[in-house]
């Protein structure tokens, strides 16, 4: 049996995910990794998705040093490990955000 090409899907593929992490990067300033793990003991078959950003600070700054978001596939909201992957994606962009309106960050 010879490897084939995966079938087209209307859902994210791992090409959307990189331009996603690429955007993150170049709006947060940050290095944008994905890790997937297996998760738990034996054969589950479920895997760990972290996605983290991580900033270059400079001395001083109550910015922190890196934001995680983290979830498990499967998942009930998403079908494949890509559209979880997505998704947390675009919650990280959002978690990166709050940090930013934290009031108490900025000095006055």
């Amino acid at each position: 049996m010879s490897k084939q090409w995966r079938k087209s899907t209307n859902g994210p593929d791992w090409i959307d995910i990189r331009a996603m992490m690429v955007a993150i990067g170049a709006l947060h300033t940050a290095h944008v990794e994905v890790v997937c793990s297996p998760l738990g003991t034996g054969s589950t078959g479920s895997v760990k998705v972290e996605c983290a950003a991580h900033f270059d600070l400079l001395p001083g700054s109550s910015l922190p040093e890196t934001v995680v978001v983290s979830g498990t596939w499967p998942s009930a909201t998403s079908g494949s490990v890509e559209e979880v992957t997505y998704n947390l994606l675009w919650k990280l962009d959002y978690e990166i955000s709050q940090v930013y309106k934290q009031e108490g960050l900025w000095a006055e």
